[in-house]
């Protein structure tokens, strides 16, 4: 069904023969679309957004009788969760955490499709701003493709060395807030110029000789969302066994060469927003590093 504005609604449903009343689906439901009526919770669909397929319901119903469809939902998409015996405790999350690096020497050894797609499975179970998720992700892997997009971005950080004199940066800083273009030039072009500079010398300080590129992409330019896949994906793969990078130069060179980001398998109607690298550590870490948020104030 659509709502106003061509906004499509998915759509509740409850078994009566598994409902066992208990009124859980209409306490969670937070659209509204679900309530109490003559005692028995009842779908009501009269609520401005719909239902945006949150799953809530599904998830609360202690017997399975809540089902949803629609916005990429089905009722095949709800699975028991592990009981609490299973899952990580805070202990096991915090040592995986500490021993997370960014990795930026690899193996010469691929990685295989299937544990792709696991971490993808994992990162998918991202919290986002509003179901279903428009997150994107493209996969370049093996090593002469991970390459063959280093040497066509190189080209694409070439043309970004006008922004190193006084004029390019004056054009910047009309493109751009003051403190954005003061980045670009103090952080952003020097690392651009090492990594041009050390291709020039067979070295890889873009990808790092890794063999799998991962690029996340989001049709909005808030991409918060993308953001916090990536996040998840980066911890899945340490979980996994694997070593990863976030690499933030990749997305603005393809969002700014429009035959590139085709070429690469973006959408015209989405936006690379961040990139990262994935492979097997060539070395192995003893220590981890203490990081801090930089202030922390409570109220």
């Amino acid at each position: 069904m659509k709502r106003d504005g061509g906004i499509a609604s998915a759509l509740p449903s409850i078994d009566p023969q598994l409902c066992e009343v208990c009124g859980l689906c209409t306490e969670v439901c937070v659209s509204g679309n679900i309530k109490m009526l003559n005692d028995k919770p009842v779908v009501s669909i009269d609520t401005p957004l719909g239902c945006i397929a949150c799953g809530q319901c599904m998830a609360a119903c202690p017997t399975g009788a809540m089902r949803v469809t629609g916005r990429r939902l089905s009722k095949d998409d709800a699975f028991p969760l592990p009981p609490s015996s299973g899952r990580a405790t805070a202990e096991a999350l915090e040592a995986l955490l500490e021993a997370r690096r960014s990795t930026r020497h690899y193996q010469d050894r691929p990685v295989k499709m299937e544990t792709i797609d696991r971490l993808l499975a994992m990162a998918s179970t991202a919290p986002m701003g509003f179901p279903p998720t428009e997150v994107g992700v493209v996969v370049i892997n093996g090593k002469e493709r991970v390459q063959e997009l280093a040497a066509d971005l190189m080209e694409a950080f070439k043309k970004w060395r006008i922004f190193t004199n006084p004029v390019g940066y004056g054009l910047m800083r009309l493109m751009a807030d003051k403190a954005t273009a003061d980045v670009m030039k103090q952080y952003v072009m020097p690392a651009v110029s090492s990594i041009i500079e050390a291709r020039q010398r067979n070295q890889d300080l873009l990808f790092y000789g890794a063999p799998c590129v991962l690029l996340f992409h989001y049709p909005l330019k808030d991409t918060v969302d993308s953001t916090i896949a990536c996040s998840l994906a980066v911890v899945a793969a340490e979980a996994l066994g694997l070593g990863s990078c976030i690499i933030g130069t990749v997305p603005p060179a393809l969002q700014n060469d429009k035959k590139l980001k085709a070429k690469w398998g973006v959408p015209a109607a989405s936006r690379p927003s961040i990139a990262m690298i994935l492979g097997y550590p060539a070395v192995e870490y003893r220590r981890g590093i203490r990081r801090r948020f930089a202030s922390v104030k409570w109220l």
